[in-house]
Order: structure tokens, then C-alpha cells, then sequence
């Protein structure tokens, strides 16, 4: 992970030499002739960042056309910037001193970046604003942009994962189409059934597998009852928590034991599961896995029920709460959250907070704020309670099960820390080393422990150093 003070991204803008100075001039593109009149008309043109691209972006665009309608003050520009190059295109832009006004990204993301102090604190902006008081959102979303004593963003959008079946494969295994597996135990039975392999032992279709459509290992330990993250003493203790262990075992599960004598019913051969995993198809198509039959189960967020209707329409699916182990409590797990924070150099922040101001409040005739059309629009899950009560959300019922997690269960997502993101990925690349036998669950917990403890310390140092204090290694 890269972690810099805006004094040493400022800085380094010497060495990124001409990229610097090419993204630094990027965001002043041509103006378009609405741009010029609004100008003219002495209005502030505000440009906004959007994480988002495809259908998501355009109906963020159409809610900007409505903004800049509506008044004759501020007109914002949006710009598709993607995911991919988020992260370096901020850090540039920064360097750069051409930040946007505006800007949509991951919590992972915002709190990774906001220690540094590449983003403008927001709490008397959303003290100011009822509807964007604490009370208002979903707690889990809340922590994900409340910490080192202020809040840095604000959750638009939010996800949970449940588990989705192919209800024809069901059949064709002799399982009950309307009965999916309720526990861990029941999960790895149908997971036996489920699986079908050819003469020679290659796979044909696949029961489940709990890394797929991609590492979800956070989700698991919590749902094991794990701990990523000691808020209490700011510390990663891995290596001997039970329900992370639980997991890791649970997940190596799923590949073959060379040392056993007795294999498992769902157990596969690892480097026959990455050979069949390589002809799974595209993720947005319909020769995505789960829709080509590939995969009869699969652990799936909530855009899976608009995804599946475009690119599948003959799909028969169902969708259920993750099965969890037997006895242990019920909680929903969520992956994040989009956010809006505004950049600590914009030019126009006033500005920018008139625009978020109208974005997540109710509109002037009564009809629900922007924020919560945008939500309706993408099918993401809002943020706040009463956005996430409006009955047009729960007229999907399937779409209902992913809202019913977040309403009525304890949420958790990735631990909020300044290096969660360094943490995540050495839990991705000790996982691939645990499928393949290569470490056991305690050694591969021992090491994203070891590399992590490293990673917080030295982020921490670096704060120390820039005055930030104690405060960003620990939740607030």
C-alpha cells in the first residue's frame, strides 16, 4: 500500500514528472457550450468525480441535469473516472493541486486516504443537514466514515452478499428447488450433490465454492464469528482467534487433502479448479458462470437482481441468507460503502456542499431525495433507514431478501483501519496459498497478522510524525 503525507504526495509530484503534469491538466477538459453559458451566467462550475461508469454513471449524470435546473448557482460537471485507477489518479491529482470538488469513491478507499489528509472534514456539514445526522444511517455505514475523530464522507450507497441457486440444477441433483441450505453443514452437502465431474475427474459444473466470483474472506470469518480488528486496542490479532481459523479451515475445505486417506464428498482438486475456472466467462455477460451453469451456488450482492434479468431472463434462481454454522448468531456482512467527500483543496467547496446538500435531502414538492432515487435507480441498497423503508425497494422480492439482511440483522463489513486495504490483500494472497495446501490456516492467519502489525505501525509513525496523533489507530 502506498501511504503518503500531502506534504510528500506534493513533493512527489517532481519525481511523477510529465504523468503528474498530464493528469494534473486532465481535469480541465474543454468546456462543453452549457459550461460556457453557465459560466457566463456567473455561475460556479463544480466537477464531480464518479467512481461509477455505464448505466450507474448515467443515472448519476441525469440526477446533475435535474441539479442544474433546479437552480441557477452552482452547475456540476460529472466525470466518469472509474475504479481501476482511482487511487492513482487521486494521489496525481493532489500532487497536481487539480483535485475535483466533488468526489464518489470506496470506504476502503476514503479511509485509506483521509489520514493523510486528502480530504475535508464534514462535521459541521452534516450536523448542519437533518438528514444527514448519525441516527440516520445504518450504524455499520456510519462507522465506515466517522473515525479519527471526524467524519470524512458521505454513504450514498451500501451492499450485502447472500447466497444465490440455480434452481434447475437443484432438481437435477434431487434437491428441493424452494429449500436452500440454511447452515455451514448443509452448505457442504448440497456443495457434494451439487458438484459434477466427468469420467477422467474433471469438473463440470461446480457445487460452490466460497471464493468465487472473488475473495470473500472477510465475509467468512465474520460470519464464524471471527475478529479482524481489535477496536478496543487497535491491534491484529489473527493467528489464534477461533472463528477465523474456523473459517480458513472451512474454506481449504473445498480442496483436496494429499495427506488424508478419506476425502471430503465437495473436496476438488485445486489445480483442476483453477483449469475449470478459467473458462467460467465473463463476470458481466451472459457466459458469467452462475448464469451459464457453471456454478449451481454462489455467494452474490444485491445488483445480482438486476444483473440477472439483463443477462440472463431464463435464469430460474433464488436467493437466501447466507448459511452460516450451526448455533452461531445471525448477522448480515456488508462490503462497503460508496461515499461523496469533497478533496481538502478543492477551489469550490461551498459550493460542492450546496450540490451534496440537494443531492441527500428530501426535494422541495416531497418526493424523496436524489440520493435515495440514485439508490432505487442502480439497485443499490440505501444507506439511511427511512430511504431503505421506501416500499418501491422492497417490491423486488428478491431484491428484498439482500434488504431484509441489512434491516433486520447486526451488520458488519471490513475492519476500519488506515491499512485495511494492505490487510485485504494479504488475506486474498494467503488464501490461494491456504487452497493449495501450501499453509495451514494458523500460518496463513500468522502472516496476514505479522505483515499487517508492520503496515499499521508504519502508517502510524508516518501520522505521528505529520501530527496526526494516536487517534487514526483506533476506531472512534
Amino acid at each position: 500500500m502506498v501511504f503518503l503525507s500531502r506534504t510528500t504526495l506534493i513533493g512527489g509530484a517532481i519525481v511523477l514528472g510529465c504523468m503528474a503534469l498530464g493528469y494534473a491538466l486532465w481535469p480541465r477538459e474543454t468546456m462543453t457550450a452549457l459550461e460556457r453559458q453557465a459560466l457566463a451566467e456567473g455561475r460556479t462550475v463544480i466537477t464531480y468525480w464518479d467512481r461509477h461508469s455505464g448505466h450507474e454513471h448515467a443515472a448519476r449524470m441525469a440526477l446533475f441535469d435535474e441539479f442544474n435546473r433546479s437552480q441557477h448557482e452552482v452547475y456540476i460537471r460529472g466525470v466518469a473516472i472509474g475504479f481501476n485507477a482511482l487511487m492513482e489518479k487521486t494521489l496525481t491529482a493532489t500532487a497536481g493541486n487539480s483535485p475535483p470538488d466533488v468526489q464518489s469513491m470506496d470506504t476502503g478507499f476514503l479511509e485509506q486516504l483521509a489520514p493523510q489528509g486528502i480530504f475535508m472534514p464534514l462535521d459541521d456539514f452534516m450536523e448542519e443537514v437533518p438528514g444527514l445526522h448519525q441516527d440516520r444511517f445504518f450504524p455499520f455505514c456510519w462507522e465506515m466514515v466517522a473515525f479519527g475523530g471526524h467524519v470524512w464522507g458521505i454513504p450514498t450507497t451500501t451492499d450485502t452478499y447472500c447466497l444465490l441457486w440455480n434452481k434447475a440444477a437443484f432438481r437435477k441433483a434431487g434437491l428441493d428447488p424452494e429449500r436452500p441450505p440454511r447452515t455451514i453443514e448443509e452448505l457442504n452437502d448440497y456443495a457434494a450433490k451439487l458438484t459434477i465431474r466427468s469420467a477422467d475427474g474433471m469438473i463440470e459444473q461446480m457445487g460452490f465454492l466460497p471464493w468465487l466470483p472473488w475473495d470473500q474472506s472477510h465475509a467468512w470469518g465474520i460470519l464464524f464469528g471471527g475478529h479482524w480488528y481489535d477496536y478496543e486496542t487497535g491491534e491484529v490479532n489473527l493467528a489464534n482467534d477461533p472463528g477465523l481459523i474456523a473459517a480458513f479451515r472451512w474454506q481449504q475445505s473445498f480442496t483436496i487433502d494429499p495427506q488424508a486417506k478419506v476425502q471430503l464428498p465437495y473436496a476438488m482438486d485445486p489445480e483442476r479448479i483453477a483449469a475449470f475456472s478459467k473458462g467460467m466467462g465473463e463476470y458481466f455477460g451472459a457466459n458469467n458462470p452462475f448464469y451459464s451453469g457453471k456454478v449451481a451456488m454462489i455467494s452474490e450482492g444485491e445488483w445480482q437482481a438486476t444483473f440477472i434479468p439483463k443477462y440472463a431472463p431464463n435464469l430460474e434462481w433464488g436467493v437466501a441468507p447466507l448459511p452460516r454454522p450451526e448455533g452461531a448468531p445471525p448477522v448480515a456482512y456488508s462490503l462497503g460503502c460508496i461515499v461523496d467527500a469533497i478533496p481538502a483543496t478543492a477551489r469550490h467547496p461551498e459550493a460542492a456542499k450546496k450540490f451534496l446538500r440537494w443531492f441527500y435531502c428530501p426535494r422541495a414538492d416531497g418526493r424523496p431525495s436524489p440520493a435515495c432515487d440514485y439508490a432505487y435507480q442502480i439497485h443499490n441498497i440505501p444507506v439511511r433507514k427511512q430511504d431503505a423503508a421506501d416500499p418501491r425497494f422492497s417490491e423486488d422480492a428478491k431484491f428484498r431478501v439482500f434488504l431484509d439482511e441489512l434491516m433486520n440483522k447486526p451488520a458488519y463489513g471490513p475492519p476500519v483501519m488506515p491499512v485495511t486495504q494492505y490487510m485485504s490483500n494479504q488475506i486474498e494472497r494467503m488464501r490461494e496459498q491456504l487452497v493449495f495446501r501450501k499453509v495451514t490456516p494458523e500460518e496463513a492467519l500468522k502472516e496476514i497478522e505479522t505483515l499487517t502489525r508492520r503496515e499499521l505501525a508504519r502508517v502510524r509513525g508516518l501520522l505521528a510524525r505529520g501530527g496526526a496523533g494516536e487517534e487514526w489507530g483506533l476506531k472512534q
